[in-house]
């Protein structure tokens, strides 16, 4: 609109909406004019025309840094919170699990192994979830002859033995008032596990992350993570 009044008045000049002070000369110009004075008629149109200009100077210059129109990406994390079907413990995973059960033969008889698996191929890492109940009648056994870390030794023995590998570290850990192990083995192939095992009333849990020595380093925060969310439910 400035263009065009300037061009009425024949006064030639180039505007950018950048240069706020020569909308400020513009104004003055137009308000001294003689021919302006001339004009009271148009003095109204003219303080218009020069609000909006400054409103059109003081509004381009926030568009020129800010876009509302501009769409914003938020990264999504792939882990979720994982509840057991049966309500019984949650857990964080980088995915949905694959659930397996399969039939174990113990001394006692057999019982079913419930295992929940999320495997990150690309990362090289299987994350693992797994347990087995054992009737009350052996929990019973245990804790009248104090054998409940006897049993848990001989369960992460029995873990270290079937995966043909090699103990590296072991410490006694508990999850609130529970009893457990933290272990951490080699095993063939070049891989690496870190493995939690807790015994919660007849339920024995093992919490286990796999992977290789060549990206162990770059996963240590995640499967820390992972172990650490490991929690049973309130009764």
């Amino acid at each position: 609109m400035c263009i065009f009044i300037e061009n009425w008045y024949e006064h030639k000049a180039y505007f950018t909406p950048k240069s706020c002070n020569y909308a400020l000369i513009t104004i003055a110009f137009l308000v001294s004019n003689p021919i302006v004075s001339n004009l009271r008629t148009m003095k109204n149109r003219l303080l218009n025309c020069s609000l909006a200009v400054l409103v059109f100077c003081g509004s381009y210059s926030m568009t020129q840094t800010v876009s509302a129109k501009q769409p914003v990406k938020i990264a999504q994390s792939v882990w979720k919170l994982f509840s057991a079907p049966d309500g019984s413990f949650r857990i964080l995973m980088p995915g949905t699990p694959q659930t397996t059960k399969q039939s174990v033969s113990t001394k006692s008889g057999n019982i079913e192994l419930n295992m929940f698996t999320v495997e990150r191929q690309q990362e090289e890492v299987k994350y693992v979830v797994g347990y087995v109940d054992y009737s009350s009648e052996y929990i019973e056994l245990l804790n009248r002859n104090n054998l409940v870390d006897k049993a848990l030794d001989n369960g992460q023995d029995s873990v270290i033995k079937k995966a043909k590998g090699t103990l590296v570290s072991e410490k006694k850990i508990t999850l609130g008032q529970y009893p457990g192990r933290e272990i951490n083995y080699n095993k063939p192939g070049e891989k690496v596990v870190k493995q939690r095992i807790f015994l919660v009333d007849k339920r024995l849990y093992q919490i286990s992350a796999e992977t290789t020595k060549k990206r162990r380093k770059f996963l240590t925060k995640s499967i820390g993570g992972f172990l650490d969310s490991f929690n049973v439910s309130s009764k």
